[in-house]
């Protein structure tokens, strides 16, 4: 993983316990950055994507975070997908659905969010924060 004050990269690979260190440099760009309040929700909104991109995509995992007027990040798997009708739906999951939480929970918790599915089936998620909380 590559870090400095504004920037992170990262690969990851399909082991889960690889979210961790990616989560908390998030974390700490987040609150060089001026949002110190919405750092938590930065970090789990990024361990979600990345574990569905373990879970839904294939290895490895790229993520690309930019802190400048905010901070912006994106999640890009290798390949194999998801249910794009269920993905792109805006509005809360069914209460006893076994799936389908992931990306409704990251767009409570950032101010934008943007899916692409690549020529390749890639799929890449991009994530925004834009203001600081009141």
């Amino acid at each position: 993983m590559n870090v400095d004050a504004h920037h992170i990269e990262a690969t990851i690979g399909a082991d889960p316990g690889e979210i961790a260190p990616v989560r908390a440099a998030v974390h700490d760009l987040a609150e060089r950055a001026g949002f110190a309040d919405r750092a938590d929700d930065l970090a789990l909104a990024v361990n979600e994507l990345i574990a569905n991109a373990q879970e839904h995509g294939a290895a490895p995992i790229r993520l690309v975070a930019d802190a400048d007027a905010g901070v912006h990040i994106e999640v890009t798997d290798s390949g194999g997908g998801f249910d794009w009708g269920e993905a792109v739906q805006e509005h809360p999951p069914r209460p006893y659905a076994r799936r389908g939480r992931g990306l409704w929970i990251v767009r409570q918790l950032v101010d934008r969010v943007t899916v692409e599915r690549n020529d390749d089936h890639s799929t890449r998620v991009r994530i925004d924060l834009n203001q600081q909380a009141a």
